[in-house]
């Protein structure tokens, strides 16, 4: 079902809407390093770990299908890849 999250047309649950709300306008090239991260999350009103925020991040483009890709760049850091 998690493959489905994204590519139905709507967003099920709160972290995954806060998490899709707070990404879908950054600009390629964004480095994100997972706890400020995941505390700019929680200051929206997501409940997630810093696991799930890492997880969310790897599944944006392998299951959910969002057309952003976010690169690992070491540990705990990634950098937002758009499709063009």
């Amino acid at each position: 079902m998690e493959q489905n999250l994204f590519t139905l047309g709507e967003i099920k649950g709160l972290n995954k809407s806060i998490f899709y709300d707070t990404i879908k306008d950054l600009p390629s090239g964004t480095i994100i390093k997972i706890t400020p991260f995941t505390q700019r999350l929680r200051a929206r009103g997501a409940t997630l770990s810093e696991e799930s925020t890492s997880r969310y991040l790897r599944f944006a483009r392998n299951k959910w299908n969002m057309g952003i890709d976010f690169q690992a760049q070491g540990k705990g850091v990634y950098k937002l890849q758009r499709g063009e």
